[in-house]
């Protein structure tokens, strides 16, 4: 009789361990910065909230600088459902769908900080979601704002005017749009990942990077691959979006689908707040490091857009972008000035 209970009271146990164990939920998220990145803080950060939210049950094992997945190859591997999560780059994105490149077109050229976020917080990220998630990403908050991309960063050769583009070999994010915009620009843009670029500056196969912003040069240390001058001209925006996998939210209950939802909320405002605080002490870190940043002339600029802006239902459509999308992001953008 005793070793009858003693074998139920086991059982018993077993039983609940292994269904305590089948209710932890072990996810994966994946970035291709560097630690110390604000995108890799965010990540960290995520994890944390949704470990001590969750009480235990749901854990997140990030994984940075492209050690799971590569750029481009981490959207692929959420829409598929092979990986749980990330935080990713529009214009990364805009290659999955490519009316997020919508930031970096001509009609963002010399736009504020404060209108780049009320599209961003406003019917305009509605839309973005739903996109996604028609090809199986869900966007579980808002998406928050990096920095103003710039079109040159160079070694060798510093970049003053539009016309000492011609010729230089940039290397840009995976995006049509960028691409194109470059090249209209005169310069000879190559699209390449993120964890390449390194390499591909330090042995002198390109002459520098296009269509980035200060504070990846800052959180790559990329002066330490050759980087030394700095074209700024705020000829975009860079913002990054939490994004993860349909598959595991539909695997989800209700309650582990509202964490990751809420958790995000408030991390999402630290990164915003965070990316904030870096822009504002970039030039500083820059200079101690031997980079040179040129301001462009502001009416070189309004010229430059003047001239894309002739071109951007071309770039719209060679990019395979929604021109009505792109008109309501246009009005949108207008009426918040």
């Amino acid at each position: 009789m005793k070793d009858f209970i003693k074998t139920t009271v086991l059982g018993a146990l077993l039983a609940t361990a292994g269904s305590a164990a089948f209710a932890e939920t072990e996810l994966r998220l994946s970035v291709e910065t560097p630690p110390g990145h604000v995108r890799n803080l965010a990540a960290e950060r995520w994890a944390e909230a949704i470990a001590e939210a969750s009480g235990g049950e749901m854990t997140v094992e990030v994984f940075p600088a492209a050690q799971l997945y590569k750029s481009a190859d981490a959207i692929r591997a959420l829409a598929s459902g092979a990986l749980d999560m990330s935080i990713q780059a529009n214009v990364t994105m805009s290659q999955f769908e490519p009316n997020l490149s919508f930031s970096i077109l001509p009609l963002f050229f010399g736009r504020t900080a404060e209108e780049a976020n009320a599209i961003l917080n406003g019917p305009i990220a509605d839309e973005m979601g739903e996109m996604l998630s028609k090809k199986g990403i869900n966007v579980p908050g808002a998406a928050f704002l990096f920095a103003p991309q710039h079109t040159a960063f160079t070694t060798e050769t510093a970049v003053d005017s539009y016309d000492d583009l011609a010729g230089l070999k940039l290397a840009t994010p995976p995006s049509p749009v960028v691409v194109a915009v470059l090249k209209e620009m005169g310069g000879s843009p190559q699209a390449a990942r993120r964890s390449e670029i390194p390499l591909l500056l330090s042995q002198g196969q390109i002459d520098g990077m296009g269509g980035v912003t200060e504070l990846t040069i800052i959180g790559g240390k990329l002066w330490e691959s050759g980087i030394k001058n700095v074209f700024a001209d705020n000829a975009g925006w860079g913002f990054y979006m939490p994004v993860v996998s349909q598959a595991t939210m539909d695997k989800l209950s209700d309650d582990q689908q509202a964490i990751i939802r809420d958790t995000w909320a408030e991390v999402g405002q630290w990164a915003a707040a965070h990316a904030a605080e870096e822009m504002a002490s970039a030039r500083e870190t820059l200079a101690a490091n031997g980079v040179t940043v040129v301001d462009a002339d502001p009416e070189m600029v309004a010229e430059k857009r003047t001239a894309l802006i002739e071109l951007q239902d071309k770039i719209v459509a060679d990019g395979g972008m929604d021109a009505d999308f792109i008109g309501r992001v246009t009005e949108a953008l207008d009426g918040s000035m």
